[in-house]
């Protein structure tokens, strides 16, 4: 390697001090994307340096369920359930281009590059979860997969499998969460021996004349640029850019508040793939899903869940005229789909009463609720459904500069009333003949178990005769953005031309995702982090092999 080498953004030419860290692999991100790369390459013998941007590691995967999506897995064969990879590769092609999906087309519709990814992840995914495994980098169960169906069961080519959503398992082996997930990896990584450094941000690329050599960070705590070279490749593994509000406007087809992807995640990686000429795909697209807009209206848009399903059986969501628009307990990604197309609301309302209020918030999924005793500034409430109204209208004129003037229209209590006779209806009938309501397993599956005096339909109550009733303002947020880079199967970027660009990776969510517009199932995001993840440990651990003696071929931004 030559110590001049070429900054990506300024294009100028620096020399490395002579002090400069230096390691085999060098990872940005500590999620599961950063920290499956960084644990698998330095099991194979990598040195590994990671860079975190925030003071803990974890990204958005600590703030997550730590559910990752593993067709045909080991945990699945040992049950005895059989889930043939065609089928499984079937599935995820109809979910992510539905109106190119053609089952008797070698490439089922897709393009080469879907097809490629969709079917290498089939293969990767089952042996990277089995790999971490066995080196003690991330204990699996399958207990709860065994009840936990995909999101769209409805489809032939989904088979009626059940088993591929598994989760970490704690020390005493129960099921836990994304905490629990980082925390594996990481210990696995740091006995290892990879570095875990934090509060370093990422600023930019060092490029010499054929291949990606290096890294420029920020050090957050001291203000300083540090360089570090990179032997045989650089990771990119910084998140989506959920809380990057011009990329959001500039990119996403509709009002975006904010998300629960972690807020360092501001699409730190994609100015310096621009400026490398690099195409970037899928920008456009994200893991949807609804958020109480006044969390994300006091300085930070960042929230802490999303609204995984609308909480409660006593509950429906309208608009801001008072009628009901969908299935409120349609999965998140598809419901918050409500908020997409020409003409789509902006602004919605959760609407509930105190039967949800008490039976609900303290469930796992009961984001925008809140646990009692807890402060709800973002909750509006009265005795009566005019008293909520009135309230909502105060609140919708303190929103007016960040709405766009939205209010209530002038006979939106009157409607209300009227929706809310028609959906008591609904629920003591325990059929939903407009929206259909609970009529998929992954509703039901969400919603949990009927509650004492509801509906015939565990999800449908009637909402109670007298108040108190409480308001939510709701609107259009992300898990996380899906738009990136395309990568090969390695996880390498690819370049204009589709060729590899030499020593530098993408995986996880800063890379573009083959599922497009589509969301196959709980999991859907972690699962590809840990395969594509475990793909580039491999690949640079073999490279770290050979580099040295090997001529890497001159790569061309244009």
């Amino acid at each position: 390697m030559n110590d001049g080498v070429r900054t990506v953004r300024g294009g100028t030419t620096v020399k490395m001090p002579p002090d400069a860290p230096t390691a085999d692999v060098i990872v940005i991100g500590s999620g599961a994307a950063g920290l499956a790369t960084a644990a698998t390459a330095a099991h194979a013998g990598c040195d590994v340096l990671l860079f975190e941007k925030a003071a803990a590691l974890g990204g958005t995967t600590a703030k997550s369920g730590g559910v990752y999506w593993i067709p045909d897995n080991h945990l699945m064969r040992a049950h005895g359930i059989d889930d043939p990879r065609d089928g499984a590769l079937r599935y995820m092609a109809r979910v992510s281009a539905p109106t190119r999906y053609a089952p008797d087309d070698p490439r089922l519709g897709l393009t080469s590059w879907e097809f490629g990814l969709l079917t290498a992840y089939c293969e990767l995914a089952p042996r990277a979860v089995e790999f971490l495994g066995t080196i003690g980098a991330l204990r699996s169960t399958i207990e709860a997969a065994l009840r936990f169906p995909d999101y769209h069961m409805h489809l032939p080519e989904q088979g009626d499998v059940y088993g591929r959503a598994l989760c970490p398992a704690d020390a005493d082996g129960r099921p836990s969460g994304g905490a629990e997930l980082v925390a594996q990896l990481a210990t696995a990584a740091r006995q290892s021996g990879v570095r875990l450094v934090t509060r370093h941000a990422f600023s930019d690329l060092l490029v010499g004349e054929r291949r990606v050599e290096g890294v420029h960070v920020r050090d957050l705590d001291t203000g300083k640029d540090v360089l570090a070279r990179a032997r045989a490749g650089v990771v990119l593994a910084t998140g989506g850019f959920t809380h990057d509000a011009e990329r959001r406007a500039r990119h996403l087809p509709a009002r975006v508040w904010g998300g629960c992807a972690a807020g360092t995640n501001t699409g730190d990686a994609l100015p310096v793939l621009e400026s490398l000429g690099i195409p970037l795909h899928n920008m456009d697209q994200a893991w949807w899903d609804q958020v109480a807009v006044e969390h994300t209206t006091n300085g930070s848009t960042e929230t802490a869940a999303g609204m995984w399903v609308a909480p409660g059986d006593s509950s429906l969501v309208v608009d801001l005229t008072g009628r009901r628009v969908g299935n409120e307990k349609t999965f998140y990604h598809d419901r918050a789909k409500l908020h997409l197309g020409d003409g789509a609301p902006q602004l919605l309302l959760l609407l509930f009463d105190a039967r949800t209020e008490k039976l609900f918030s303290c469930e796992d999924f009961a984001y925008p609720l809140v646990l009692p005793g807890e402060p709800a500034p973002h909750i509006a409430s009265g005795d009566t459904w005019d008293e909520v109204a009135a309230e909502v209208g105060r609140r919708l004129e303190r929103l007016r500069e960040v709405t766009g003037g939205a209010r209530l229209s002038r006979d939106f209590t009157k409607r209300l009333r009227a929706t809310v006779r028609r959906f008591n209806e609904i629920a003591r009938a325990g059929d939903d003949p407009d929206f259909g309501r609970g009529g998929e397993p992954i509703e039901v599956f969400f919603h949990g178990p009927a509650r004492p005096d509801g509906g015939p339909d565990p999800t449908m109550a009637p909402l109670a005769a007298e108040g108190p009733y409480h308001a939510v303002l709701i609107g259009l947020g992300t898990l996380d953005t899906k738009g990136g880079p395309r990568t090969s199967p390695h996880a390498q970027v690819l370049g204009r031309d589709g060729s590899a660009i030499d020593g530098l990776y993408a995986v996880g969510n800063c890379a573009a995702s083959p599922s497009n517009d589509g969301y196959w199932a709980a999991g859907a995001t972690i699962g590809p982090a840990l395969a594509f993840g475990y793909a580039a440990g491999r690949h640079l651990a073999q490279r770290r092999t050979d580099f040295q003696t090997s001529t890497p071929t001159r790569w061309s931004t244009t």
